[in-house]
């Protein structure tokens, strides 16, 4: 065999074993691509975990249902695409009344409310600042607390003007947190909405501009559940933590109300469980099988809304669980428990 033939040969072999390789490589990656792509598009499916048992049903405050009839007619004439499954969380609660008093008396120190508190129920504690007129009735079980000053009866807060703007406001406020040592991380990961406020000596009520109002109100918006999901209360229009500011240039009347219900939430510690679909969420509203913070005359309502949630309990609990919440006309809300209800106990 010449040189020639061998070089010939060689070269033939470079040039279509390059080809070759580079049509694998294409080939490898187009494969392994949809691989990736299909797995994407269709996980695996794990069985949810319901680590916790059954869990106890959520517990609403009392409530009759008005509402006989809903129309459905939501975006695109369907229902929203929702898992199979969501995460139902762990609540941090005080195991104890007196470690928890111990530590609730310090933090009442630090809100300018030195005094001995007064025993009003098995955990409910009663604290007075005389010389600002101002009362901090105290849960020491659920660390909740209410702050009072009697602003209807003091007619310098309805003669000073309007209250700070927005920014000053909430700064006003995280500055209150702060001091107490209340501004937890899911709060400064959150939100604050602001609404303007007017005091006369008989009410409290909202009004639409700054310049209309003597009082704005900063309510904090714990950071959404993994990121996405938001977490209603039994006020969806108010927050469980929020703030009321004066319009007074006296510094002890510049916060004249305060509410603070908050339980941790351990976002580290959860257990997966079944839910059902969004068409049985929709039947059990049309059942009547759901709670409702607002209150209609109408017996039709048009529901226009649905979205996976979670419901912050207003009484003692261990858990955190998903709902679904109905949007409708004239601002109709209504929850649905989520869990499927053979995870749910009877008692």
């Amino acid at each position: 065999m010449s040189l020639t033939h061998t070089a010939y040969t060689t070269r033939n072999l470079i040039k279509f074993g390059g080809i070759g390789i580079i049509i694998f490589s294409l080939s490898w990656s187009i494969i392994t691509g949809s691989i990736k792509a299909y797995r994407k598009a269709h996980p695996p499916k794990i069985a949810p975990t319901v680590r916790y048992g059954k869990l106890p049903p959520i517990n609403f405050p009392d409530f009759t249902p008005k509402v006989q009839s809903f129309n459905l007619e939501l975006a695109n004439d369907d229902f929203p695409k929702i898992t199979d499954q969501a995460k139902v969380f762990i609540l941090y609660r005080s195991t104890s009344t007196l470690l928890a008093l111990e530590k609730d008396i310090k933090t009442a120190q630090k809100m300018g409310f030195v005094s001995k508190p007064q025993k009003l129920s098995n955990g409910l504690y009663r604290f007075e600042n005389k010389s600002v007129q101002k009362t901090l009735t105290m849960n020491v079980l659920d660390g909740s607390f209410r702050i009072e000053y009697p602003y209807k009866k003091d007619q310098s807060i309805q003669m000073d003007g309007n209250p700070p703007i927005k920014e000053e406001a909430v700064s006003i406020a995280t500055s209150f947190l702060n001091t107490a040592e209340k501004m937890t991380e899911d709060l400064k990961d959150g939100k604050q909405i602001v609404s303007f406020w007017k005091i006369t000596f008989k009410s409290l009520e909202p009004v639409s501009s700054l310049s209309e109002a003597n009082a704005i109100r900063v309510d904090f918006i714990r950071q959404d559940l993994d990121g996405k999901f938001k977490i209603y209360s039994i006020q969806p229009q108010k927050s469980p933590i929020s703030i009321l500011i004066s319009n007074s240039r006296v510094e002890n009347k510049k916060i004249i109300e305060v509410d603070y219900k908050y339980a941790p939430i351990d976002r580290q510690s959860y257990s997966t469980y079944p839910i059902k679909t969004p068409q049985q969420a929709w039947q059990d509203l049309k059942n009547g099988n759901y709670w409702s913070p607002t209150h209609h005359s109408s017996t039709s309502l048009t529901i226009r809304q649905l979205e996976l949630a979670y419901f912050e309990p207003n009484t003692q609990t261990n858990y955190i669980q998903p709902i679904f919440v109905f949007r409708g006309d004239h601002d109709f809300i209504a929850y649905v428990p989520a869990v499927s209800s053979e995870w749910i106990s009877s008692n």
